[in-house]
Parts: structure tokens; C-alpha cells; sequence
């Protein structure tokens, strides 16, 4: 299912008839009062004008001086719908300049109280005249404000890609009862719980229930009771009609879902809405109630064979990973060529060849339990030059000449001045140096 919804400002003005003194009040049942009629098409009775029962022949919405002064909301709603192609759900019949081909024709009023903390120039929501009281507050520059909207819908069946024309809610209809789509049984039951909603979704009853409370315009006034409002943003009315089109599509979410699981109500004492649901005898109308599945908090849908198959599968990806894994890892690692990189790694790490070298010159024993980190057994040692010639310019044949007692000479336990250690690593690496340049 499509829907379109289009809405528009409308100049109210331009279809206003002058103030018209001495009509009858009934809203209060006061004295007479003034009114002004708007003229978009004729009301069946006195339908167009709650105010007073004198009205023209075209009048569609009204207001008298009585509701300007007296009434303290902020704003008042109404509206009227006229539908192609079904006079008889219609509320008015609009003259030629709000005639839309295949559409509905809705049309909202909105008598405007709010007093604004500063000027708003939204067509809609026009408030430019300084209140009299305050200057810091504005009011409506018009007495009423209109907003113009036209609905569209459209069915299509996917499975041989017809579609009906995009025209109004009964124009759809008539073309689905004449066969357009060529549904079968099971489409028919689907589009018969559609149109339902769809018909409920109409912006017609969205603004009868909801009333005043479906503008979002209450969301700047001060507080529940006042008239005071923050001013309102210069888009105000398209977001307005946003509202009213999403309100729409919600409404016919819920529609759809309450076929399945109707909502539950004391009618009156005693009587459950549930008691006048009407069963449905068509065996296809009756399954949908059990092919919907709704989103529900209360309640988690999953599938058990995709449970089952993820626990089993991850189960064995466990077992392999502590057991076969494992034992392959370890495995290389016991073989001749696995064994030959270690040692050749661990052979020619940076501090096996520190050692090496201090090796070399007689300095020991070394710890070498943690083999990447040999460390002297002995501790608190101290590395000092000897008192001949340092080893470092000695020529490396008479060094190695020397004998390992002379060689032991290299560090004692404090028999001569303690040196800085990196002294001693300096002259170790000279002797590297040396060795290597041999």
C-alpha cells in the first residue's frame, strides 16, 4: 500500500466574508454576537459554523467576536473532509479552487489565542500584532489560519505487478472491487484488513480524536493552562504536516495489529469490548489472526534449530581448538627442525651474546634458568680496571696469553675503588671491537 499526503497554507482571508453583526451565540446561549464565514464549500445543515446557526450558503468554517473573547486555549482545531468519489462520507462539497483530482480533501482551522514571546512569520502560525498589555508578547495576525492537505492511495499486487491509479480512499476501492488487481482468496483477505485500517488512518479521524492535542505547536506553550508560547520556528507548518502524516501511518500499524489482538476495554460496567467482536466466518480472514507476528516486549521469538545448531557447531570449534589445536602446536615443536630454530634463536639473542663475550674474559658463573635473561650468579659485584694496562688497548694475542688467574682479575669484592658499571661495559665492548677488527 502507498499513501501520499500533501498539505499547503491556505490564504483564509481571501475566501472570508466581512463581519456580519447580530447573529445568534449558541455556544453560551448569550446575546447575539459577530461572526465571519469562510466560504471553501457548502456544509450539509449547519455543520460549517458551530458558533451560530446563521451562516452563507458556502460556508465551511466560522468564528464570532464571542469565541475571541472568551476562549483561553491557546488553539482550536477543526476540520472537514471531502472525498472523491463518495459524496455521501464527504463533510463538504468545496468550490472549484479546492476540487483536486483523485484526492481527498481535508481542510483544518485553527483559531490561534497564543500570545508569542516574540513575532512569527510561519504562514501558518502568522504572529506579528502586539498585544495590548505587553509589548514583549505578539498575537495572530489572521483570525483563523487554514492548512490545506490532500490524501492519495494506491494498492498493488506484487505477484502479477498491477497496481491500482493513485486516487482517493473510496476511488481505490472501487477500482479493487472491480477486479483491477485480480486477487486471489488469500489477497482479498489481506486487502479486506488493509483497507480497514487504511480507512482508519484517514487524516479526517486522526483530527477528531486527538483534536487540539495533534498540533505540535502546544509543545512551545508555557504551561498546560496558559496561553503564553514561545515563538514558534519559521517551518512550523511543514513540520506540522509531517506530524500529521506519520500520525497516520501509526494509526494504520495499530489498526492492523489490533485485527490480530484487538485491544481489550470495559464498555461498561459488566461489558468487554472483546464481548461485541464479531467472529469471522471466512476461513481466510480467520488464519491472518494467526499468520501476524507483532512486536511485543513481553514476549522473544527465536528459532531453536538455529540455537541448536549454533551450540553444537561451537561446541566442536572448542574441542578442536583445546585438543587437536594444541597437540599439533605441540608436536612442531617437538621436532628435530622445530628444535634447531629455537636453539639458533635463542643462540643469537642480544643478551646471549653479551654473555658470551663477558664470558670470554673470565667473568662468571651466570644463571641461566630464564634463557633470553642471563644474569651472574654472584651478586653485588663490581667491575674495576686493573692496575696494568687496561685490557681494552692490551693486543689481543697478550691477552690471550694471559693466564686465568690474571684473567680473574677482572672484578673482585671491593679490593680496589668501585667504578661505574657502564665503565666496565664500555671497555668489554672495546674489547668486542677489537676482537672483531682482528
Amino acid at each position: 500500500m502507498r499513501r501520499v499526503t500533501t498539505c499547503a497554507p491556505i490564504t483564509g482571508e481571501a475566501y472570508a466574508s466581512n463581519w456580519t453583526n447580530n447573529v445568534p451565540e449558541i455556544l453560551a446561549g448569550l446575546s447575539n454576537t459577530s461572526a465571519k464565514f469562510y466560504e471553501f464549500g457548502k456544509s450539509p445543515g449547519d455543520q460549517g459554523c458551530d458558533a451560530t446557526n446563521v451562516t452563507t450558503d458556502t460556508t465551511t468554517f466560522c468564528v464570532t467576536k464571542y469565541q475571541k473573547q472568551n476562549i483561553q486555549t491557546p488553539y482550536t482545531i477543526r476540520a472537514t473532509t471531502a472525498y472523491d468519489d463518495n459524496k455521501n462520507a464527504s463533510d463538504f462539497s468545496p468550490i472549484q479552487d479546492f476540487q483536486v483530482a483523485n484526492s481527498d480533501v481535508t481542510l483544518i482551522s485553527i483559531l490561534n489565542q497564543a500570545k508569542y514571546a516574540g513575532n512569527s512569520t510561519d504562514p501558518l502560525f502568522k504572529a506579528l500584532n502586539e498585544t495590548s498589555t505587553n509589548s514583549q508578547f505578539y498575537t495572530a495576525a489572521n483570525d483563523l489560519s487554514f492548512l490545506g492537505c490532500t490524501e492519495q492511495y494506491q494498492f498493488c499486487n506484487r505477484g502479477n505487478g498491477r497496481c491500482t491509479n493513485l486516487t482517493g480512499l473510496y476511488g481505490m476501492k472501487e477500482s479493487i472491487d472491480k477486479g483491477v488487481l485480480a486477487l486471489s482468496a488469500k489477497q482479498q483477505a489481506i486487502y479486506t484488513v488493509m483497507w480497514k485500517a487504511a480507512w482508519a488512518m484517514s487524516m479526517q479521524w486522526a483530527i477528531t480524536i486527538l483534536s487540539d492535542d495533534i498540533l505540535l505547536a502546544r509543545d512551545w506553550v508555557f504551561t498546560a493552562k496558559s496561553q503564553s508560547s514561545s515563538p514558534l520556528p519559521p517551518d512550523q507548518w511543514i513540520l506540522e504536516s509531517y506530524n500529521l502524516h506519520n500520525l497516520s501511518l501509526a494509526v494504520f500499524q495499530r489498526r492492523v495489529n489490533e485485527y490480530a489482538s484487538p485491544e481489550n476495554f470495559e464498555i461498561k460496567p459488566g461489558v468487554s469490548s472483546l464481548d461485541k467482536i464479531i467472529r469471522q466466518e471466512d476461513p481466510n480472514l480467520a488464519a491472518l489472526c494467526n499468520l501476524q507476528k507483532i512486536r511485543s516486549t513481553t514476549h522473544m521469538s527465536f528459532s531453536i534449530l538455529g540455537m541448536v545448531i549454533i551450540l553444537v557447531v561451537g561446541s566442536v570449534l572448542v574441542l578442536l581448538d583445546w585438543f587437536l589445536v594444541q597437540y599439533i602446536f605441540w608436536f612442531r615443536a617437538m621436532t628435530h627442525r622445530r628444535l634447531a630454530k629455537k636453539e639458533d634463536w635463542t643462540q643469537g639473542g642480544t643478551l646471549i651474546l653479551h654473555k658470551q663475550v663477558l664470558e670470554a674474559r673470565g667473568i662468571g658463573p651466570w644463571n641461566t634458568q630464564d634463557w633470553a635473561f642471563p644474569t651472574l650468579t654472584k651478586r653485588f659485584l663490581t667491575f674495576s680496571p686493573t692496575e696494568a694496562e687496561s685490557e681494552a688497548s692490551m693486543p689481543l694475542d697478550q691477552g690471550q696469553g694471559m693466564s686465568s688467574d690474571d684473567q680473574s682479575t677482572a672484578y673482585d669484592r671491593g679490593k680496589h675503588t668501585a667504578m661505574p658499571q657502564h665503565s666496565s661495559v664500555a671497555e668489554t665492548y672495546s674489547f668486542s671491537e677489537d676482537k672483531t677488527s682482528h
